[in-house]
């Protein structure tokens, strides 16, 4: 901050645009449950059991466990800082604008690889639909973000409508997969291995399927268009998991039973794969189209939280600030949603020209995510109001960072981090450095309140 600068020029420089507060309980309940099942439930069944063999379910087991009190720390920053900021606005809110400004680049670049992986698993599914070989899947990638983005600039009420009724149909069609996979005549389920070795690949296996419980952090960007976010987001995560939860083993059980880990069709269309084997290749057909359609409303979701990322970023300066104006009768930030579809297209390309995977997309992506729910934790320590829930953020924190050392990849890891400097090094430059400070909070922040 420049001196001669007043605090209120501070403020009114940094306070974006309010979005409209349209989402009630069901609403946003259904659109959790879309946001979270999509890309993980539709390629991480396949791509666990291509990494892990009969590890992988225990994997699926460890990442709920791990994940149980994440959310119960999350969902109470969520009610307690409740923005289009998600986790930077915990952060911001806790450790200052140049901490903020770091997790909001890392979840950009996080976004930027998540959501094109989950855009090109959908265009797997498309190109099975039509028999298409699994290298056009960019075709329908391509397509799914367009349709994605043409809902969002639609306005909120309208994909809101959309993916309630969605999150019903799709929900009880996912259940029902895991059940035939079970159930079918060739379906014979191993058990994990207790062993070292089946505990180390299991380990390995949570970088990956993580990414199936990340979407958490992307409602948490909608909270802001919540009615009452105080007392609805905790009830939308608790209830939204429960349902995530039980169709996401469901499927790995059924995925793991019937299907050969060699199999590429097992990494590409996992769920195909199983109706090909258990049931005939028509009904493979049937559930492609049911992919592309879940993974639609998934992509509609995913980017509907980036596009708010994007909004609130540029509310705090961190992008231009013209991506933080509001249009249309919705007030919906169709800026934002160009921007974000522009740089999922860029990055859909670049997979297509052979420099990433979507499995590697996916690790990334997945990784990045759950350094951020250590970050989140972190502030739980620091702003808890009690001293057994400082102490249980502490704990947890160092839990979390302990499954970092084992399971993940050190050069994908060093991805986060390389963003995380970018972002401190632009509000660096900006000088949102008031000099040294406790905790890192910057003159001129608020002090959390208590929770």
């Amino acid at each position: 901050m420049r001196s001669g600068e007043s605090s209120s020029q501070l403020v009114a420089a940094e306070a974006p645009a309010e979005l409209t507060r349209h989402l009630g309980l069901g609403p946003a309940v259904a659109l959790a449950i879309t946001t979270v099942i999509g890309g993980g439930v539709l390629a991480l069944p396949g791509a666990a059991l291509r990494e892990a063999g009969n590890s992988a379910f225990l994997g699926w087991l460890l990442a709920v466990l791990i994940t149980v009190p994440l959310l119960a720390v999350f969902a109470r920053l969520g009610a307690t800082y409740p923005s289009a900021g998600g986790v930077a606005g915990f952060v911001r809110a806790t450790f200052g604008r140049v901490g903020a400004a770091g997790v909001e680049v890392v979840l950009i670049g996080t976004f930027g690889l998540g959501m094109p992986a989950i855009a090109l698993s959908g265009g797997a599914y498309l190109a099975a639909v039509f028999g298409w070989p699994a290298s056009s899947a960019w075709i329908g990638a391509i397509a799914l973000l367009l349709l994605g983005a043409g809902v969002l600039l639609g306005g909120g009420v309208l994909s809101s409508r959309v993916q309630a009724v969605l999150a019903t149909v799709l929900t009880l069609a996912l259940a029902a997969v895991g059940v035939v996979g079970l159930s079918s005549p060739v379906a014979e389920f191993t058990a994990p291995d207790l062993g070292v070795e089946g505990w180390s690949a299991a380990f390995a296996v949570v970088g990956i399927v993580f990414f199936g419980f990340t979407g958490w952090e992307i409602v948490a960007f909608t909270v802001g268009e919540y009615r009452d976010p105080r007392r609805d987001f905790p009830r939308v995560v608790g209830l939204s998991f429960v349902i995530v939860v039980g169709v996401y083993l469901l499927l790995a059980a059924g995925v793991q039973a019937v299907l050969d880990p060699a199999s590429p069709r097992t990494e590409t269309a996992p769920i195909a794969e199983l109706f090909r084997v258990a049931i005939s290749p028509t009904a493979a057909s049937l559930v492609s189209v049911l992919g592309v359609l879940i993974l639609a409303a998934n992509l509609v979701g995913a980017m509907w939280g980036a596009s708010r990322l994007i909004f609130s970023s540029a509310g705090t300066g961190v992008l231009p600030r013209p991506l933080s104006v509001l249009s249309g009768g919705g007030a919906t930030p169709r800026r934002a949603v160009v921007a974000a579809t522009a740089l999922f297209l860029l990055v859909v390309g670049v997979s297509a020209a052979g420099f990433l995977s979507p499995r590697t997309m996916f690790r990334v992506a997945g990784q990045n995510f759950f350094l951020l729910y250590i970050l989140s934790a972190v502030v739980f320590a620091r702003v808890a109001a009690t001293r057994t829930a400082r102490t249980f953020g502490r704990l947890l924190a160092c839990c979390l960072g302990v499954v970092v050392v084992v399971g993940f990849d050190p050069v994908t890891t060093a991805y986060a981090v390389a963003l995380f400097a970018l972002g401190c090094g632009v509000a660096l430059r900006r000088g949102w450095w008031t000099g040294r400070v406790r905790g890192f909070r910057i003159l001129g922040s608020p002090r959390p309140p208590s929770t």
